[in-house]
């Protein structure tokens, strides 16, 4: 239970972390357009793939600390090295801010260089937070850092500021959340070492390609949108279909974020049998919301869109697959983050390696045959194609995972009930915005009952943690 707890209030924080996005998407839609959202998501994304390798680092110093070692010596030397990854980033960007500004098609070549230094840092507070077991302040981190953003989105957006606005937005939050983060950390730094950072290294050489998997995943498919000039409207469009999707991975990410200093912890020892017990738990409550995600967005897609403005509902069919691909992401992400768990970042380094060349190449040719919808399916494919190797490769490290399909089954049967309530609602239902909302309400109402009437499981774990927050 004190693992639910966590993944409870981590939870709790990611739920903040996407309110608070949704807010600022809505709004930048709304009232830029899809072409500003656009136009910033580009310059996120290239954000997200620069900050590779000091999330492996940080990946690194996660998993050392939680493994009990030298606290103070691991947080010196894991500062230096993202300092200096941090210095060679800025002075790379400053130097190439030409091509940056040319890529994201707006003049903010400075800021994004500023963006991705100070995105370090609050990586950094992220990742000791995370080895120190400390998964839910992690989580609190995050929701600062997007409620802060979305405060200033807003606010620029009302101003009728543009997209350089949005990225110097985003980069005083990020500083914001990484000052509180320093004040969260309970280790302090002492003196570094040469073998600690070896130690490092050798761990994040593996781990950054796990972290290249996670931005190949989320940010191929839009830098090679725009490398073949689709346009920032549909750009802006794909973003918003993609923000969607990602919602429904909110619990799968609480709980996987949850197990890894856990499941490190147990495979020093070699207790397999409690750590298979733990991903059945992960896996059991990673499709309680994704399962009627992939539902929802088939019945309701296009008028959740259409809340944003009438032209994000050419998005629908995205919409779809994307939350597909978010589905068999999660599960797989799962199986991966327990190959890295028990210290076999060679053998996630294989996995994510096959998918990122997958990705890159079925997102290139099927961008170029088929255009956005291209970038949907690739994304949906390689997803497929990775829980199957994660599946494959922790079965042979430490058997074959026990796969709760008796619950998965549940969950589709509770899904597939909450679709027809929600198609017998519908038409006594105005065609408006509030009328969408409602039949959102009617789809979690009707889901919520079927699953726990016929889930003994879901609804002892939900018994249980209602007594313990009592």
């Amino acid at each position: 239970m004190r693992l639910g707890r966590t993944t409870l209030l981590h939870f709790v924080s990611q739920v903040g972390v996407s309110v608070a996005g949704f807010a600022a998407t809505f709004a930048i839609a709304r009232l830029g357009g899809a072409d500003v959202l656009g136009t910033y998501a580009v310059a996120v994304a290239l954000m997200f793939w620069l900050s590779i390798p000091p999330t492996a680092i940080g990946d690194a110093v996660t998993k050392r600390l939680s493994e009990g070692g030298d606290a103070g010596r691991l947080l010196a030397t894991g500062l230096l090295l993202e300092l200096a990854v941090a210095g060679v980033l800025g002075v790379g960007l400053l130097v190439g801010s030409p091509l940056v500004e040319r890529l994201v098609g707006a003049p903010v070549g400075e800021l994004v260089a500023l963006l991705v230094v100070s995105n370090v840092g609050l990586l950094t507070a992220i990742s000791v937070l995370n080895g120190e077991k400390k998964v839910a302040q992690a989580g609190a981190l995050k929701t600062v850092e997007r409620v802060v953003r979305s405060v200033l989105h807003v606010g620029a957006v009302l101003l009728s500021y543009g997209v350089a606005a949005l990225v110097a937005s985003h980069v005083v939050s990020v500083l914001v959340a990484a000052a509180v983060g320093v004040f969260l950390v309970r280790g302090r730094p002492s003196r570094p070492s040469w073998e600690t950072a070896r130690s490092l290294v050798r761990y994040a050489r593996y781990g950054w390609l796990s972290r290249l998997k996670s931005r190949a995943f989320g940010w191929t498919d839009t830098i090679v949108l725009a490398f073949f000039a689709v346009g920032a409207t549909l750009i802006g469009v794909y973003e918003v279909a993609w923000n969607l999707a990602s919602l429904f991975v909110l619990v799968a990410n609480s709980v996987q974020d949850t197990l890894f200093p856990e499941v490190s912890e147990l495979s020093v020892d070699g207790n397999y049998e409690r750590i298979h017990h733990y991903l059945n738990e992960g896996l059991v409550f990673t499709g309680v919301f994704i399962i009627p995600g992939l539902f929802g967005a088939w019945v309701l897609g296009e008028r959740v869109l259409r809340i944003y403005n009438p032209e994000f509902t050419q998005g629908a069919g995205i919409l779809l697959i994307l939350v597909g691909a978010r589905m068999l992401s999660a599960y797989g992400d799962q199986l991966v983050n327990v190959v890295n768990a028990v210290d076999r970042p060679d053998v996630a380094f294989r996995i994510n390696a096959a998918f990122v060349g997958l990705n890159l190449v079925l997102n290139v040719t099927l961008v170029y045959a088929y255009g956005w919808v291209g970038a949907a399916v690739a994304t949906a494919v390689s997803a497929g194609v990775g829980l199957a190797l994660g599946y494959g490769a922790l079965s042979r490290l430490i058997g074959r995972p026990d796969v709760p399909l008796a619950e998965l089954a549940r969950q589709v049967l509770a899904s597939a009930v909450m679709a027809a309530g929600v198609l017998a609602a519908e038409p006594s239902l105005p065609r408006s915005h509030y009328g969408t909302v409602a039949l959102v309400f009617v789809g979690v109402g009707v889901y919520t009952l079927v699953l726990v009437v016929v889930s003994a499981r879901v609804r002892g774990k939900a018994r249980a943690l209602l007594a313990t927050a009592g």
